[in-house]
């Protein structure tokens, strides 16, 4: 059975992934993965402050490379050569407000460029264990 990656980062909505996230009001300054209220119990105010948002499912590429080799431990991908595929990282500026670090999909390094309009949506990861794990992406538009 596929499980979330992690609680309280994005939810599915049909086939886009909705980041959330975290707004301060007093700055307006938005955050990803959210800031979490729980965490400042001495500061009631702080507390306040913060308010959960969903973050916008299009974006706008930032920057982007490949990984091409299984990244060091503690990644939980599968590392054997034989089964490790490179794949593509990126950030995507969402909003001007916010850069999401994201799995890219659907598009080759060759035919991503810097600005390129992109969209939320999810995809499975596998650990070297065979556990599944239903996480967030992005691809071109």
């Amino acid at each position: 059975m596929t499980q979330l990656i992690a609680e309280n980062v994005f939810r599915v909505d049909g086939d886009r992934a909705v980041l959330l996230g975290s707004r301060r009001k007093s700055t307006g300054v938005v955050k990803f993965p959210p800031e979490r209220p729980e965490l400042f119990d001495a500061n009631p105010a702080i507390q306040q402050d913060i308010e959960p948002i969903e973050l916008p499912t299009e974006g706008t590429l930032y920057t982007y490379t490949t990984q091409e080799f299984p990244p060091p431990l503690p990644y939980k991908g599968n590392r054997s050569p034989e089964v490790f595929q490179p794949y593509i990282v990126g950030f995507i500026e969402l909003d001007g407000k916010v850069l999401v670090e994201a799995l890219i999909l659907g598009a080759t390094a060759a035919e991503l460029r810097i600005g390129q309009k992109m969209v939320s949506t999810t995809t499975t990861f596998e650990t070297e264990a065979g556990e599944q794990f239903l996480t967030y992406a992005f691809q071109p538009a």
